[in-house]
């Protein structure tokens, strides 16, 4: 009996007709051209999100280091301004510091001299040690800047001179300084106080001014 089932598949198959596919076949169509282009499209908008992503990653990656690079440097810096402050402030409580050393030198000489003077009650020893206690002074002060400011005989300058008197007279030029009345002082070429003076004024310049 399998003899007549293969022989009647066998028929079968002879009477398809060349070129004709069996029953229940689906024939693949190939992708149209524009498929084509859509997926390579698709493909490159992949590929283009990966590359921007693996951009925005970087991009993120520096950015927290530089935050984390700016924080230390801001910490820095406000740990040297701080440092700065301390040193500056050192420097100005401390920057007189040789200047009352000698200056001690010289209050202690001072009290020596009035003690000495009170048990010998001698006017002279006195006087000649408070002369010495003053060069001593003096060379202390010149040593660290202090000059004074030559006054009579100098023409008048409002950035040295202050002038409180004028004096109307033939005798000399007009705003020349006839008498100082206060010291004026110099420190490091910089006037710290100005001399106060009395100044000449010539009477043919009120007559001027009258006129």
């Amino acid at each position: 009996m399998s003899n007549g089932k293969e022989g009647t598949d066998k028929e079968e198959k002879q009477t398809m007709k060349e070129g004709e596919k069996p029953s229940g076949f689906k024939e693949i169509e190939a992708p149209s051209p524009h498929e084509k282009d859509l997926t390579r499209e698709l493909e490159e908008t992949k590929k283009q999100l990966d590359e921007t992503k693996k951009q925005l990653e970087e991009s993120k990656k520096q950015l927290d280091e530089g935050r984390d690079s700016l924080l230390r440097l801001s910490a820095e810096f406000d740990n040297v301004r701080k440092r700065t402050l301390r040193e500056r402030e050192e420097f100005v409580k401390y920057a007189n510091e040789k200047l009352i050393l000698e200056l001690i030198d010289i209050l202690e000489n001072l009290e020596r001299g009035i003690e000495n003077a009170k048990k010998t009650g001698n006017r002279d020893k006195l006087i000649e040690g408070m002369e010495l206690i003053y060069k001593q002074f003096k060379n202390v002060l010149e040593k660290n800047g202090l000059t004074p400011i030559k006054a009579v005989g100098e023409k008048f300058d409002p950035y040295r001179y202050e002038a409180l008197m004028q004096t109307v007279t033939d005798e000399y030029e007009d705003g020349i300084i006839l008498e100082e009345l206060a010291r004026g002082y110099m420190l490091n070429n910089k006037v710290i106080r100005y001399s106060k003076v009395r100044v000449s004024k010539k009477k043919e310049e009120i007559e001027n001014e009258v006129k």
